[in-house]
């Protein structure tokens, strides 16, 4: 029962620690978008767009990438032209079409 506690502690602290992490680097003005089981920080800039997602364990990229460019559309009520993986864990830049 010790180790039980000593790891709920510890898993509650990083689950806390997760969520300061993810409030410092997303931006005042992102939306927060759920899409096929994500939660991403969508923050749009005229004909570009950047979706990051701070949750997830999941390793799947391609089904990353497809949710990330559903929330890119839902939060900029726009096309994605393009769409490319940095570096960076989850996070996707993206080209918008905006008609007219």
């Amino acid at each position: 029962m010790k180790r039980f506690g000593k790891w709920l502690r510890n898993a509650l602290a990083a689950l806390v620690a997760t969520w300061g992490l993810a409030g410092c680097m997303s931006s005042a003005d992102a939306v927060d978008v759920s899409s096929g089981g994500f939660d991403f920080a969508v923050e749009t800039s005229g004909t570009t767009a950047t979706a990051r997602n701070y949750h997830t364990g999941r390793l799947n990229v391609a089904e990353l990438q497809d949710a990330a460019r559903a929330a890119i559309e839902t939060a900029s009520g726009c096309a994605v032209r393009t769409l490319v993986k940095r570096d960076e864990i989850n996070t996707f830049d993206a080209t918008l079409d905006c008609a007219g």
